[in-house]
């Protein structure tokens, strides 16, 4: 199933790169139970240093879903509803990918997602995700009622 949602996230249009909140966010589809990988690259300096990468869910509070920070995840500031269902490719960090992987997939998930590099010294690069989720009969945004089971 993970093949499948990948190959359906590259049919996607893409926007990978850095942008900022005011642009439009990329679409992704998932399925309910699946994984999703939720894009977000950004260009490291030549120093080789890695940037605090802050993954967030609009409309959660905390609304944190992945924090790096010091090259390792900060697992006290993530919301509880994304314990053990996120991670990032670690092999990957290195070339500036900081893609989110969603493990076991909600409908709750749905919605708007925010990818951070914030820097010390620098500008705070976002980019934005919007994930869309659906089951084998309907499709999820962020403004649908989601079953009694998901909320």
């Amino acid at each position: 199933m993970y093949y499948r949602l990948f190959l359906l996230a590259a049919v996607l249009p893409s926007c990978f790169g850095e942008s900022s909140v005011d642009d439009a966010a990329e679409m992704v589809l998932a399925f309910a139970g699946g994984a999703v990988l939720l894009p977000c690259n950004f260009s490291l300096p030549a120093s080789g240093d890695f940037p605090t990468l802050e993954w967030s869910k609009q409309g959660l509070h905390p609304n944190v879903v992945f924090l790096y920070r010091d090259a390792c995840e900060v697992h006290e500031e993530k919301h509880p509803a994304f314990w053990y269902r996120t991670s990032l490719i670690a092999k990957e960090l290195k070339n500036g990918n900081f893609s989110l992987r969603i493990a076991n997939v909600r409908l709750s998930d749905a919605g708007t997602y925010r990818c951070k590099r914030l820097w010390s010294d620098g500008p705070r690069d976002v980019t934005a995700v919007e994930l869309v989720v659906g089951t084998s009969s309907h499709v999820y945004s962020s403004g649908d009622e989601k079953p009694s089971s998901e909320k």
